[in-house]
């Protein structure tokens, strides 16, 4: 039974008995249906009034993008008013609002914020999805990330996660953790048991973090029991298994029958309610990755709740996922106690947020002079403090840099751009900077206000003479503006003509720098570049800072990690 007194909810006995109550008169329709939850895309607003008439989910991860601040306000509030239970409306918070918000301010990465090796713009990061995410409806973020990066090649977290030194990650995520709190926004811890010990990726297959035990909860375990000892309300269980400790848990597990980590009773009842101690609400990540399949999913949707997870995240069809659902609960699959607990569960945490006096005052309109926060001054001075203190130079080999404008006049401009796989059309905005064809205009417009006269370099087989490439350029500035998600196991630099005129080959003759504005491991592809700053965002207030570092207006206060040499030699040269 569900101590609902207890860490994390800590309810007063006016909500305790809202929960039971709740609980007590839904029928079975609508218990089924709350332990669902799903974004609906593509639906107009009818269609979602329609749809969440007949299917009354428990969440819906809702994407403003789709629809404008103001029509989504609008629409989100009207979804409420129509319920009878609120539903937890969940946003993919990791940078900052825009990860949902149309002009939602881009705070800063993880990476970015490790560059910055402070923790308060951490806090700062969920404050400000608090404020801007609450201005439109939100109450659940999907995050922070609490992964380390404890493998270059994975490109999956390789922005996202705050470092690779799981102290600061720890005290990252709390930092983000008591921010979105201010404002009504429960985060959403993820992704246990932690991703980044290997390349794969979990939307594309069953990925694997292949720590022992005792590693395990030096990383990893540290960051998640003191989460867990702060309050989280809510986490995130992803599609990769944890060996050690399903085999410590379960002795006869044969390798061949494990699962990840959403369909693992080891790793959720044995590992996180039982030796962590958690007590609150754990959703399962996205149910369409391929990683979920470790079993069909007629099986898998009944058997996550089984397991131990209160919220299926992600519906391939209403109808057969609703019907396995129901068959595991009329089978025994999912107990009665079990369904009873994940119901507890999803309404605790809407009362701990006070969803339910909310409801009963009818005060889920924020209007519309809320929304002037979004995108406002006051965050967007943050952001770019954020840009200021975190550009990174990693390499300058020869002395090159600073390129002052005065003396490196004349610059040769390539830009490598575009994403793997289209995200940010489908799903309204990615989970990652990178990409936007608006770069390379931001680039060129900095460089010009710096005082630079900048050429597009084009590409082309023909290299041409190396003295008419010096006598062209004082120096030469590549930028890579990279973003990939959900469609590749890894990113690499691709070059727009086989041994291009613009691959860093004139690096002995002309003054060349690297800027990645996204991934922080592209040197295993320029190794040899002698000079390469990471930069960890294309927004233009970031730019704009590396811009003037590159000039020698400003100093770089960046640091790096050590992977950030790919776990190679030469990359040092």
């Amino acid at each position: 039974m569900v101590d609902l007194k207890a860490n994390p909810f800590y309810l007063d006995d006016e909500s305790i008995r809202w929960v039971e109550e709740t609980a007590a008169s839904m029928s079975k329709h609508e218990k089924i249906c709350q332990l669902f939850a799903d974004p609906l895309m593509g639906m107009c607003r009818e269609e979602l009034v329609d749809f969440l008439d007949r299917y009354p989910l428990g969440g819906i991860p809702f994407r403003a993008q789709l629809f404008g601040n103001e029509e989504a306000q609008d629409i989100m509030a009207e979804l409420q008013e129509r319920s009878k239970v609120p539903y937890l409306y969940a946003g993919n918070f990791e940078s900052g609002p825009n990860g949902a918000l149309p002009g939602g301010t881009l705070v800063a990465s993880g990476a970015q914020i490790r560059a910055t090796r402070d923790p308060e713009f951490a806090y700062e990061l969920g404050r400000i999805i608090g404020e801007e995410g609450s201005a439109v409806g939100y109450n659940w973020s999907f995050g922070p990330v609490g992964d380390i990066l404890l493998n270059w090649r994975n490109s999956l977290i390789n922005t996202r996660a705050f470092g690779n030194d799981a102290e600061f990650v720890s005290a990252c995520v709390e930092a983000y953790n008591r921010g979105c709190m201010e404002h009504g926004i429960m985060p959403c811890l993820k992704h246990f048991p932690g991703d980044g010990w290997e390349e794969r990726d979990q939307h594309l297959t069953i990925g694997n973090n292949g720590l022992s035990c005792d590693e395990w909860d030096r990383t990893f375990g540290k960051i998640y029991r003191n989460s867990i000892a702060n309050g989280v309300l809510s986490i995130m269980v992803a599609h990769f298994t944890l060996p050690s400790y399903q085999r410590k848990l379960n002795p006869q597990l044969r390798d061949e029958d494990m699962q990840p980590a959403c369909l693992s009773k080891e790793l959720v009842d044995g590992l996180l309610r039982g030796e962590l101690g958690f007590n609150g609400l754990i959703v399962t990540d996205q149910t369409k990755m391929m990683g979920y399949y470790g079993m069909s999913r007629l099986e898998a949707v009944p058997w996550s709740i089984a397991c131990g997870c209160d919220i299926v995240l992600g519906i391939n069809d209403m109808e057969e996922d609703y019907e396995a659902m129901k068959v595991g609960i009329e089978s025994g699959v999912i107990s009665e106690e079990r369904l009873q607990d994940a119901l507890y569960r999803i309404l605790a945490c809407k009362a701990a947020i006070g969803l339910h006096k909310r409801k009963a005052e009818n005060r889920f309109h924020p209007g519309k002079e809320a929304l002037s926060c979004i995108g406002c001054e006051e965050h967007m001075s943050v952001a770019r403090k954020a840009a200021a203190k975190a550009v990174t130079l990693v390499k300058n080999t020869k002395g090159q840099l600073p390129l002052r404008p005065e003396v490196y006049r004349k610059i040769g401009v390539f830009v490598l751009s575009g994403n793997v796989g289209c995200q940010k059309s489908i799903y309204g905005q990615g989970v990652q900077s990178g990409g936007s064809d608006k770069t390379t205009g931001y680039i060129m417009e900095t460089l010009r206000r710096y005082g630079y006269e900048p050429e597009l370099m084009v590409s082309s087989m023909s290299k041409g003479k190396i003295a008419d490439l010096k006598n062209r350029y004082d120096a030469i500035m590549i930028f890579a503006d990279i973003s990939g998600f959900a469609q590749t196991n890894s990113v690499r630099l691709m070059w727009p003509d086989p041994m291009s005129s613009c691959y860093p080959w004139y690096i002995h003759d002309v003054p060349t720098v690297f800027t990645s504005f996204n991934y922080t491991n592209h040197l295993i592809d320029v190794s040899r570049v002698p000079g390469f700053i990471n930069a960890y965002n294309n927004c233009p207030a970031t730019i704009d800072e590396t811009v003037r570092r590159i000039a020698g207006l400003a100093d770089f206060e960046g640091k790096y990690d050590e992977d950030v040499w790919c776990g190679t030699w030469d990359t040092r040269f």
